[in-house]
């Protein structure tokens, strides 16, 4: 059992360590690439867009076959042949264009580590909570990147951000063939079939659409934060460490919240108060406040991204049946990447013009998804805070929205 879980936060912590040097830095990258303003937004949003299509089908086919595994390894390793391809690139259309092949494949593998971290947890007869701390090493993955990326390119050109994402790649690819090589019991190695029926899916889309809202009201900060700490003379060791204090209250969360939140009524109460406070986040975000401030509202990111992602992935996996949790957590993430491509290429045209109340439109969107999520937690009140059993598991009954 320690063994399995160790390979799964090892997972983790390399796929979101790559993550931590893509999303604060590749635009500093795109930008020595002599592209513009807009041209960063479209290759930063193109994609999210192709995760729309390569999320849903991945996960579908994952489910289908049960060789959630396999497909794991198999995008890790394209993701790692195409970025070292991207290192090659230059010019507009050559690095858009393998940008939306190697997400084809980087898209799914959120979903899919979930899907096989929520299953591995079944297979070991360990509590699903236990999710919340193998996650969060992810997130110190993440915040690693973020300081060490961070310093390094105080010394180092901003070409070799390309570098530092091949060999997180390698790494990622590496740590999911640890994971799919361990030896699960039989009954998870046969597809999967779907079990019972979807009731009040009203409720699904919902909590999907709200959440997808909340995530991708994040798009922002993500594709455009960096770019305007660096143009305010921030250094890049102080840009690694803002989004590092992001990343330690999500670890902070994760550890001394994530394993509490155990049913659908206390998950779905989360991720409601998750959007509000990524509202107010936005707001204070768009007065562009002075750095003591500043590090304060990042320190929320363990609520607006941690609480949001941690929540909806409990509330889907009870709302969902279980031939499809591969499936319901590639729809989550497909509807927030569409979501913020628009966001992300929106804001890089806004940008140049509005700066910092480009964080307005963040939070008309998180807001928007606070609306949706009312009606969500109002379904779920009273029902019971432990011991729901996650959907997916053929052996106990599952207990379905009544």
């Amino acid at each position: 059992m320690k063994a399995a879980t160790g390979r799964l936060s090892f997972l983790y912590a390399a796929l979101f360590f790559e993550l931590g040097v893509n999303l604060p830095f590749f635009p500093l990258w795109l930008r020595a690439q002599s592209l513009s303003d807009e041209a960063i937004g479209i290759v930063l949003a193109a994609p999210l867009l192709a995760r729309i299509v390569a999320n849903p089908v991945v996960g579908a086919l994952a489910d289908r076959s049960g060789r959630a595994r396999a497909a794991l390894v198999i995008c890790a390793v394209t993701v790692t042949v195409g970025t070292g391809l991207l290192a090659f690139a230059g010019g507009f259309l050559p690095i858009l264009l393998l940008v939306i092949a190697i997400a084809l494949a980087q898209g799914p593998l959120i979903a899919l580590t979930d899907a096989v971290t929520l299953r591995s947890l079944k297979e070991l007869q360990t509590p699903e909570l236990r999710y919340g701390r193998i996650r969060l090493w992810g997130s110190a993955g993440f915040a690693i990147a973020n300081l060490s990326v961070g310093w390094m390119l105080d010394w180092l050109p901003a070409a070799s951000i390309i570098g530092m994402l091949l060999l997180s790649a390698l790494v990622t690819a590496l740590a999911a063939v640890a994971v799919a090589v361990v030896r699960v019991p039989e009954r998870a190695t046969t597809p999967m079939q779907p079990v019972g029926k979807l009731e009040r899916p009203h409720l699904l889309v919902l909590a999907i659409a709200g959440a997808s809202l909340v995530q991708a009201s994040h798009a922002a900060v993500y594709g455009f934060s960096t770019l305007h700490w660096q143009s305010l003379g921030i250094s890049g060791g102080a840009m690694g460490s803002l989004w590092a204090a992001g990343i330690v209250s999500e670890i902070t969360f994760f550890s001394l919240l994530g394993y509490v939140v155990r049913g659908s009524a206390g998950a779905a109460a989360l991720l409601a108060a998750s959007a509000a406070i990524a509202t107010l986040r936005w707001a204070g975000m768009a007065q562009d406040p002075q750095i003591g401030f500043l590090v304060l509202l990042q320190f929320t990111h363990g609520l607006t991204f941690g609480a949001t992602h941690l929540s909806s992935v409990f509330l889907l996996a009870r709302i969902a049946p279980a031939g499809m949790l591969a499936q319901a957590q590639a729809w989550l993430a497909a509807s927030w990447a569409g979501i913020m491509a628009v966001l992300t290429t929106l804001a890089g045209y806004l940008y140049g013009e509005w700066g910092e109340h480009v964080y307005c439109l963040m939070a008309a969107v998180s807001a928007a998804g606070f609306l949706l999520l009312i009606p969500v937690a109002l379904g779920f009140r009273g029902r019971t805070s432990l011991g729901l059993p996650l959907a997916g598991d053929a052996e106990q009954p599952v207990q379905r929205l009544g």
